[in-house]
Protein backbone atom coordinates (compact mmCIF):
# COMPACT_ATOMS: atom_id res chain seq x y z
CA UNK A 1 0.00 0.00 0.00
CA UNK A 2 0.81 3.15 -0.96
CA UNK A 3 1.54 6.08 1.29
CA UNK A 4 -1.02 8.79 -0.37
CA UNK A 5 0.20 11.77 1.48
CA UNK A 6 4.00 11.03 0.00
CA UNK A 7 3.65 12.54 -3.51
CA UNK A 8 2.45 15.81 -1.91
CA UNK A 9 5.22 16.13 1.06
CA UNK A 10 7.72 15.44 -1.67
CA UNK A 11 6.30 18.20 -4.42
CA UNK A 12 6.46 20.30 -1.03
CA UNK A 13 9.80 19.40 0.00
CA UNK A 14 11.34 19.80 -3.63
CA UNK A 15 12.28 16.48 -4.33
CA UNK A 16 15.74 16.60 -6.15
CA UNK A 17 18.30 18.59 -3.70
CA UNK A 18 21.07 20.06 -6.16
CA UNK A 19 24.62 20.06 -5.25
CA UNK A 20 26.80 23.20 -7.22
CA UNK A 21 28.11 21.32 -9.65
CA UNK A 22 25.60 19.77 -10.73
CA UNK A 23 22.98 22.85 -10.68
CA UNK A 24 26.00 24.52 -12.95
CA UNK A 25 25.94 21.62 -15.41
CA UNK A 26 22.31 22.61 -16.08
CA UNK A 27 23.18 26.48 -17.08
CA UNK A 28 23.73 25.91 -21.02
CA UNK A 29 19.68 24.49 -20.62
CA UNK A 30 18.28 26.66 -17.99
CA UNK A 31 20.43 29.63 -19.36
CA UNK A 32 17.87 29.55 -23.06
CA UNK A 33 14.55 28.22 -21.43
CA UNK A 34 15.15 31.74 -18.96
CA UNK A 35 16.53 34.21 -21.32
CA UNK A 36 13.34 33.12 -23.41
CA UNK A 37 11.20 33.87 -20.35
CA UNK A 38 12.35 37.20 -19.18
CA UNK A 39 11.82 38.41 -22.72
CA UNK A 40 8.10 37.08 -23.22
CA UNK A 41 7.90 38.48 -20.18
CA UNK A 42 8.25 41.83 -21.10
CA UNK A 43 6.66 41.76 -24.02
CA UNK A 44 3.75 40.27 -21.37
CA UNK A 45 4.23 43.55 -19.49
CA UNK A 46 4.39 45.57 -22.11
CA UNK A 47 0.98 44.20 -23.91
CA UNK A 48 -1.10 44.59 -20.20
CA UNK A 49 0.11 48.34 -19.93
CA UNK A 50 -1.06 48.67 -23.14
CA UNK A 51 -4.50 46.79 -22.30
CA UNK A 52 -4.48 48.63 -19.36
CA UNK A 53 -3.74 52.51 -21.18
CA UNK A 54 -6.06 51.21 -23.97
CA UNK A 55 -9.36 50.62 -21.74
CA UNK A 56 -8.41 53.62 -18.88
CA UNK A 57 -11.37 54.89 -18.79
CA UNK A 58 -13.42 53.22 -20.54
CA UNK A 59 -15.30 50.03 -20.27
CA UNK A 60 -14.68 46.69 -23.13
CA UNK A 61 -17.77 47.08 -25.05
CA UNK A 62 -18.15 50.76 -24.81
CA UNK A 63 -18.63 53.11 -28.38
CA UNK A 64 -15.70 53.23 -29.32
CA UNK A 65 -15.05 50.04 -31.53
CA UNK A 66 -10.84 51.19 -33.05
CA UNK A 67 -10.39 51.72 -29.65
CA UNK A 68 -12.28 48.23 -28.32
CA UNK A 69 -10.69 46.68 -31.70
CA UNK A 70 -6.99 47.81 -30.20
CA UNK A 71 -7.72 46.79 -26.29
CA UNK A 72 -9.13 43.54 -27.86
CA UNK A 73 -5.62 42.79 -29.81
CA UNK A 74 -3.60 43.80 -26.63
CA UNK A 75 -5.93 41.46 -24.64
CA UNK A 76 -5.21 38.53 -26.89
CA UNK A 77 -1.44 39.23 -27.07
CA UNK A 78 -1.29 39.03 -23.51
CA UNK A 79 -3.22 35.88 -23.05
CA UNK A 80 -0.80 34.48 -25.74
CA UNK A 81 2.00 35.63 -24.23
CA UNK A 82 0.89 34.32 -20.71
CA UNK A 83 0.39 31.05 -22.32
CA UNK A 84 4.00 31.16 -23.21
CA UNK A 85 5.24 32.41 -19.78
CA UNK A 86 3.23 29.02 -18.88
CA UNK A 87 5.01 26.98 -20.87
CA UNK A 88 8.69 27.86 -20.17
CA UNK A 89 8.17 27.73 -16.25
CA UNK A 90 6.72 24.12 -17.06
CA UNK A 91 9.57 23.46 -18.68
CA UNK A 92 12.26 24.99 -16.27
CA UNK A 93 9.46 23.18 -13.67
CA UNK A 94 9.84 19.47 -14.99
CA UNK A 95 13.91 20.31 -14.36
CA UNK A 96 12.93 20.84 -11.25
CA UNK A 97 14.62 24.34 -11.68
CA UNK A 98 12.31 27.27 -9.40
CA UNK A 99 11.28 30.31 -11.15
CA UNK A 100 12.29 32.74 -8.29
CA UNK A 101 11.37 36.49 -9.90
CA UNK A 102 10.67 36.16 -13.33
CA UNK A 103 11.30 39.90 -14.10
CA UNK A 104 14.64 39.29 -13.31
CA UNK A 105 15.37 35.76 -14.60
CA UNK A 106 15.98 34.52 -10.93
CA UNK A 107 16.27 30.99 -10.46
CA UNK A 108 16.91 28.43 -7.76
CA UNK A 109 17.76 24.99 -6.95
CA UNK A 110 16.95 23.25 -4.01
CA UNK A 111 19.83 22.13 -2.16
CA UNK A 112 21.07 21.91 1.24
CA UNK A 113 23.78 23.46 2.71
CA UNK A 114 25.44 22.01 5.95
CA UNK A 115 22.40 19.47 6.49
CA UNK A 116 20.15 22.37 6.19
CA UNK A 117 17.66 22.56 3.25
CA UNK A 118 19.11 26.24 1.37
CA UNK A 119 18.56 27.02 -2.41
CA UNK A 120 21.05 28.17 -4.85
CA UNK A 121 20.08 30.94 -6.74
CA UNK A 122 21.62 31.65 -10.35
CA UNK A 123 20.86 35.20 -11.96
CA UNK A 124 21.50 35.54 -15.95
CA UNK A 125 25.06 36.46 -15.99
CA UNK A 126 25.87 34.68 -13.57
CA UNK A 127 28.89 31.90 -14.00
CA UNK A 128 27.44 29.76 -11.39
CA UNK A 129 24.52 29.54 -9.30
CA UNK A 130 25.18 30.96 -5.51
CA UNK A 131 24.01 30.40 -1.84
CA UNK A 132 24.16 34.08 -1.69
CA UNK A 133 21.58 36.11 -2.94
CA UNK A 134 22.01 37.84 -6.40
CA UNK A 135 23.40 41.33 -5.55
CA UNK A 136 21.27 43.94 -7.62
CA UNK A 137 18.10 41.91 -7.39
CA UNK A 138 15.80 43.15 -4.27
CA UNK A 139 14.66 40.39 -2.05
CA UNK A 140 11.32 42.08 -1.50
CA UNK A 141 9.28 43.33 -3.98
CA UNK A 142 7.42 41.35 -6.67
CA UNK A 143 6.39 38.26 -5.68
CA UNK A 144 7.28 34.86 -7.10
CA UNK A 145 3.70 34.27 -8.33
CA UNK A 146 2.85 34.24 -11.96
CA UNK A 147 -0.74 36.48 -12.35
CA UNK A 148 -3.80 34.58 -13.88
CA UNK A 149 -4.23 35.47 -17.62
CA UNK A 150 -6.31 38.23 -18.17
CA UNK A 151 -9.50 37.83 -18.69
CA UNK A 152 -12.44 41.08 -20.10
CA UNK A 153 -15.18 41.11 -17.59
CA UNK A 154 -18.12 42.64 -19.08
CA UNK A 155 -17.92 46.62 -18.07
CA UNK A 156 -14.89 46.16 -15.91
CA UNK A 157 -11.16 47.03 -16.77
CA UNK A 158 -9.43 43.61 -16.39
CA UNK A 159 -5.60 43.66 -15.11
CA UNK A 160 -3.99 41.24 -16.37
Amino acid sequence: MTDPGAELREHQEGGRRWTPAEATATLPLVRRIVDDLVTTYRAWRKAVEGFEYATAGAAVGAANTAANTAAEQLMADAQSLAGEIDSLRGELARLEVVVVRVEHGVVGYRSRLRDSAAMLYWLPGAETPSYDWPIGVPEKGTSTSWPSRAQVVAGKRSRA
